[in-house]
Order: structure tokens, then C-alpha cells, then sequence
């Protein structure tokens, strides 16, 4: 019953998607637009059959990152985001528009910064070097392929000042992102020792430290969430009351270590028998309380009868002969009843399944 702080898988999964979108959506457009004024003004080799057919192949790998991303297929890899193919692939677009683009061709590149910034926060300096430098190349690649099939429409000496211009903005970004990725590395560590440090306060406030069931005060929230619960017909509910038979006698024979050791063996067998949204807690010394959502009374009888044979069958090499039992009360909640009162008579059945011999369960009727 305890309330994860992390993300839910399917909130993670619709960020990721609205985050890829986003950026689809603005990139694609942004970089659609510029090349359609540059057809406009006569800059765009190959008219507008080129600039369909080319764009149609853009925003159709596009569309694919987005569908499988809506299929959740991305979850499978090792990179759920998506980041790196998604930059490499808007890239590749920006290069391939710069081979037919005249005049304006430095603009269309100037267009991988707002590529870089989708990744920047995320993806690793080894993989904005490596983008980086698959950009620059691809950039003198470009240049040389409109050299060689188009040399009357290139400018050579400006294209390669506009080129080394080009390289050197590359650099100073990638310079800055070594730095935000080194932030973002050290942010990311303090971030998870501080989450350790909110989890073991947290445990620390709300559990025991030698059990690590929870503490009264808390157990009782979560008993008054699970009453209201079985109220309105989710389950059934078993409240259980369990006491370690003769546990000071424990104490006074064998020593507190070994004491501590019987608590901490009982602690293990409860948690194999529980599951799902049952939850234990120690109220004191050796009582401690079961809460157990079930099907019915039968199951929740079976489920601690399991736990009183299990302790039954613990042996401890610092006291060879120690035979630990249990003696235990269970009260199934009634229908309109309040958590006290199941309270009072798991307590009274505890009380009963002692004065009638110990190590037994007593299941108490409602009176």
C-alpha cells in the first residue's frame, strides 16, 4: 500500500510521446517552411516535384518515429526516448535539403541547433560528438556533392567560409553541452542520493527498523484506507492479532540478540506469506498486527495458519533447542463496521487463542 514517488510507466510513455511530437511538429514545420520560401524565390533546385517527392520522405519517417512511439513499441529498446535516432534522422533531412538548396543553405543548417536542443538535456556527450560531427561532415559532403554535379551555383570560397563559420558554432555548442551534460551527470547522482535519503527518512518515520513492518501510527492509516475499501466491496478483510508466545522468557533465557533474531526470523516468514495489498506491522515488543485483504474468511484462516507452521519449523543455531510459536486472533470486518471495532475483537480473539493454550488461531465471530 505504500505510494511509489517514481513515475507511472504509462505517464512516462505519453511524455515521451508528447516531448517526440512536439518536436516533430515544430522542427519538421520550421525547416519545411524555409525550404518552401527558398522554391518560392527560386533557390530550390528541381521545382516542385523534388520539393514534394523530398518531403514526403521526410515526414513520413516522421510519421514512423511518432507511430511507433504510439504502439509503445520504443519501449523495448535500450533507449525508450528516442532521442539520438530521432536528432540523427532530422539531421540526415537538414543534409540531404542542403544538396538543392542555393543561397539559403547555411540558413537550413543553422536549423541543427534547434535539433541539438531536443537532446541536449538528455542524450550523452559521447552522442552529441558524435551527431555533432556526423553533421559537420555531412555538411563538406554536401558541398562537395554540389560542387561537383553543379559547380556554376556555388560560391566556392563562400560556401567554405560559410562551412568553417559552421564548424566552429558546432564546436562552441558542443563544448556547452559537455558542460550541461557534466551538470546534468552530477544533478542526476545528487538527485538519486537525495531520493535514497527521502526513502530511508520515509522508512525510517513510517517502519520498524528490525522487522520492517510499519509502525502503529501508519498502519492505522492504512487500516482505515483498507476498512473503507472493503466498505464499498473491493474485498474481503481480515484484521489479524499475533503475539510471539513466551517472547520475554526469549529475552531473559537466551538474550536480546537471539531476541532480536526470532523477531527478525518471524519478520521473513510473515513477508512470504504475504502479498499484493496485505501489509503487517508492529504494535510493541512482540505484537503485531496482520491486515489482510482476501476473498473470504477461509483464505485469510489458511493464510495465517501458514505463517503459525512456519514459525513452528524455525530452528536457530545460537539456541539449538528454542522452539518459537505464535498464538494468533483473526476478526473478518463486518459490513458498516469501524476499523476499532475489528480492532477490539482481533484483540479479543488474540486474548482467547492465550488463555486456551497458545499457538493457535482464534477466530472471533462479531457480537
Amino acid at each position: 500500500m505504500d505510494q511509489s514517488l517514481a513515475i507511472h510507466p504509462a505517464a512516462l510513455q505519453s511524455q515521451r510521446v508528447r516531448r517526440v511530437l512536439f518536436a516533430i511538429v515544430m522542427g519538421g514545420s520550421a525547416h519545411t517552411l524555409l525550404c518552401w520560401i527558398a522554391l518560392q524565390l527560386d533557390f530550390f533546385r528541381g521545382g516542385d516535384s523534388l520539393f514534394a517527392a523530398l518531403f514526403s520522405i521526410i515526414w513520413a519517417g516522421h510519421a514512423l518515429f511518432v507511430s511507433f512511439m504510439l504502439l509503445g513499441l520504443n519501449r523495448r529498446l535500450g533507449e525508450p526516448a528516442m532521442i539520438m535516432p530521432l536528432m540523427v534522422w532530422s539531421t540526415t533531412g537538414l543534409l540531404v535539403t542542403a544538396v538543392v538548396v542555393d543561397q539559403v543553405r547555411l540558413c537550413v543548417m543553422l536549423m541543427f541547433f534547434a535539433i541539438v536542443q531536443l537532446g541536449v538535456l538528455q542524450a550523452s556527450l559521447r552522442q552529441f560528438i558524435f551527431l555533432a560531427v556526423y553533421c559537420v561532415l555531412g555538411y563538406a559532403i554536401a558541398l562537395g556533392v554540389v560542387y561537383l554535379y553543379w559547380p556554376e551555383v556555388v560560391d566556392v570560397h563562400g560556401e567554405w567560409i560559410q562551412w568553417g563559420l559552421f564548424a566552429v558554432m558546432v564546436m562552441a555548442v558542443a563544448l556547452l553541452a559537455a558542460e550541461i551534460s557534466t551538470i546534468r551527470s552530477l544533478l542526476g547522482k545528487r538527485n538519486s542520493q537525495l531520493a535514497e535519503v527521502v526513502e530511508r527518512i520515509h522508512d525510517m518515520a513510517v517502519k520498524d527498523e528490525l522487522t520492517g513492518f510499519y509502525r502503529r501510527r501508519h498502519a492505522m492509516e492504512l487500516l482505515g484506507k483498507a476498512c473503507g475499501q472493503a466498505s464499498r466491496g473491493a474485498f474481503a478483510l481480515g484484521v489479524v492479532y499475533a503475539d510471539l508466545d513466551f517472547f520475554k522468557r526469549i529475552n531473559d533465557r537466551y538474550g536480546h540478540g537471539v531476541g532480536d533474531l526470532v523477531l527478525q526470523r518471524f519478520a521473513e516468514v510473515v513477508t512470504r506469506h504475504l502479498s499484493g495489498q496485505d501489509f503487517a506491522a508492529r504494535l510493541g515488543g512482540e505484537e503485531f498486527m496482520l491486515v489482510l485483504p482476501v476473498s473470504d474468511q477461509e483464505e485469510a484462516i489458511h493464510l495465517v495458519e501458514g505463517i503459525l507452521m512456519g514459525m513452528r519449523s524455525q530452528r536457530f543455531s545460537e539456541a539449538p533447542e528454542l522452539h518459537v510459536t505464535l498464538s494468533a486472533g483473526l476478526a473478518m470486518l463486518a459490513q458498516g463496521e469501524a476499523p476499532a471495532q475489528v480492532i477490539r475483537r482481533a484483540d479479543a480473539a488474540l486474548y482467547r487463542a492465550k488463555e486456551s493454550g497458545r499457538d493457535k488461531l482464534v477466530v472471533e465471530s462479531r457480537s
